[in-house]
């Protein structure tokens, strides 16, 4: 069987997005500007449509074939990205259990997941006039942003249903405890910044270099198009463009989400995924040109308040978290089975192994493994069957290609494989929270609802995996990680958090701490001025390589 190309798989899917999920509103009409429109709902079922220029956009709009296509994107992907992203992983998943095995520039596939993040900036688009769509409503006299940030957000749910129904959008659900949150700590992210979604797969290489795997993270944003005009890519067999946007990094480090209620999560960290020791702890920030990683880079209005970070959901848990209606799961199985290559005698060499499926007469036989035998004259008689050895019997048996299927391809992690292979092991004097007593469970519920701000600081730590030495100088954090160094909080802690508490809490309490935490900040922000300004350092396996000769080297020579 050919494997199948991932990001052309992603595309298909992009397009297909149009018809699980047509669309509802049209342009009523374009104002003079050429970046503010008005909409208009599609109230007869019949009349609801997918992919279609000539239907959304008014017969005298004077807008280019590409201005229109580019504007439709980022209206139709500005919202809904959870649940574009999950159709997508829906396919994936669907194609990798019948057997298909994904690839990436011949590289397969060894884990598929969803990313995002609460603080996904867009203030530079809000800021241009030429990138920004923005929305009318004729009745209230009121245009907004076609983005919707958690400011839109909330100003959207004060306006009322009618009101976002005249603007051709969906009325937000009720205010988030994280909004307020943002709006009191971090303003300028409240203002600036959007809750995105998009996945990404693992694939495994060869480093050349090193004779050693290579892991690299592929990127795939179905609703990239609304971010960035230029996320366009080409449908295979068909001309049409469709908004995705699909880029490379190294394959970082990731932490099991130590927030409440997050347990189902993972954190992605800003350093590389320790598999080699020659790559361990390296820092590989992507430079701010890549919205994507601009929250890393996001200020905070003091050094107490954690930076926002990459959140990690495993294939499974987030598509039980995104389900579908019947309707829709109908019309995602059949894309996946129109994408799935149709068995052959050609396509099925010896020992393959398949599945045995569909026979009436041995019904025990369904679901038995098998293996592909070399057919004999007998066989070659009734062309239409193959000769397959089921597991424990000592003869093969002609079986349709109707009774075989490939067996699933091992191309995701469950959610308990990804959170095993992201964890340390908790050593064994420390208790799960599950082996405590039920005094010992109620205590440590009751520290972690209690509201101090200084365990609340340490669990944002956690949570964006800051929770180093340089936080000491925060006496609010210092008492909150001698707090997680005792009973009953000690408990939750793996025993890398564990460890590193225990000694960030000795050092700090030493003469010189201070003037120690001052130094590393400094030389932290250095770094991070020196990849800011010159991105082109940042290697593909997270180094910063700097010549010799160059205006870089002497910038780290200041440093």
């Amino acid at each position: 069987m050919m494997p199948l190309e991932v990001t052309e798989i992603a595309a298909i899917v992009s397009l297909q997005i149009c018809d699980i999920c047509p669309s509802f509103t049209r342009v009523n009409r374009l104002l003079p500007d050429n970046r503010t429109i008005e909409m208009t709902w599609v109230e007869n079922d019949d009349d609801h449509f997918g992919f279609d220029m000539d239907r959304f956009w008014p017969t005298d709009c004077t807008l280019s074939p590409h201005e229109k296509l580019a504007l439709y994107w980022k209206y139709t992907r500005s919202t809904g990205c959870n649940h574009f992203s999950a159709i997508l992983a829906k396919v994936l998943k669907g194609l990798c259990d019948n057997g298909e095995l994904l690839v990436h520039n011949g590289m397969p596939v060894v884990d598929i997941f969803a990313l995002n993040s609460m603080e996904f900036d867009v203030s530079d688009i809000l800021s241009s006039s030429d990138q920004l769509l923005k929305i009318h409503d004729p009745v209230s006299d009121v245009t907004v942003p076609c983005i919707s940030t958690h400011q839109q957000m909330e100003k959207l749910l004060n306006m009322g249903e009618k009101a976002c129904h005249r603007l051709g959008l969906e009325l937000p659900e009720k205010v988030s405890k994280e909004w307020n949150m943002m709006k009191k700590y971090v303003p300028d992210s409240y203002k600036t910044t959007v809750p995105h979604w998009w996945l990404a797969v693992v694939v495994e290489g060869q480093d050349t270099s090193h004779s050693e795997k290579q892991h690299t993270m592929v990127h795939l944003d179905v609703c990239g198009a609304a971010y960035d005009e230029s996320a366009l890519s080409k449908v295979p067999g068909n001309d049409s463009l469709v908004s995705l946007k699909v880029f490379s990094t190294p394959e970082y480090e990731l932490r099991p989400h130590m927030a409440p209620g997050l347990s189902h999560k993972l954190v992605m960290l800003p350093t590389l995924r320790p598999s080699t020791d020659r790559q361990r702890g390296i820092i590989s920030h992507q430079p701010k040109s890549l919205r994507y990683f601009r929250c890393y880079h996001a200020k905070r209005p003091s050094p107490e308040i954690s930076p926002a970070a990459i959140e990690v959901t495993p294939l499974q848990t987030f598509l039980k978290r995104n389900e579908f209606d019947d309707a829709k799961n109908v019309i995602i199985d059949e894309l996946v089975e129109t994408l799935q290559q149709p068995l052959s005698l050609k396509n099925l060499r010896v020992g393959t192994k398949v599945l045995v499926c569909n026979i009436q007469s041995k019904p025990e036989l369904n679901g038995q493994s098998g293996i592909i035998r070399k057919a004999t004259v007998k066989d070659h008689e009734n062309s239409d069957r193959i000769p397959v050895l089921v597991h424990g019997m000592a003869k093969p048996i002609s079986l349709k290609l109707s009774c075989i299927r490939l067996p699933p391809q091992k191309q995701y992690n469950t959610p308990e494989e990804l959170m095993k292979l992201n964890s340390i092991e908790t050593p064994e004097d420390v208790p799960e929270p599950s082996q405590l007593s039920k005094r010992e469970r109620q205590q440590l519920k009751n520290k972690l609802n209690s509201n101090d701000p200084a365990i609340a600081k340490v669990l944002q730590a956690m949570q964006s995996g800051d929770a180093g030495f340089t936080r000491m100088a925060d006496p609010e954090y210092k008492r909150g990680v001698k707090e997680f160094t005792q009973p009953p909080l000690n408990a939750m802690l793996p025993a890398e958090y564990k460890k590193m508490f225990k000694n960030c809490y000795e050092l700090s309490n030493h003469p010189k701490a201070m003037d120690a935490i001052k130094m590393m900040n400094m030389r932290k922000a250095a770094k991070q001025r020196l990849m800011t300004i010159h991105p082109e350092c940042l290697q593909p396996n997270g180094a910063i390589a700097v010549p010799l000769d160059s205006e870089c080297m002497r910038l780290q020579e200041n440093i």
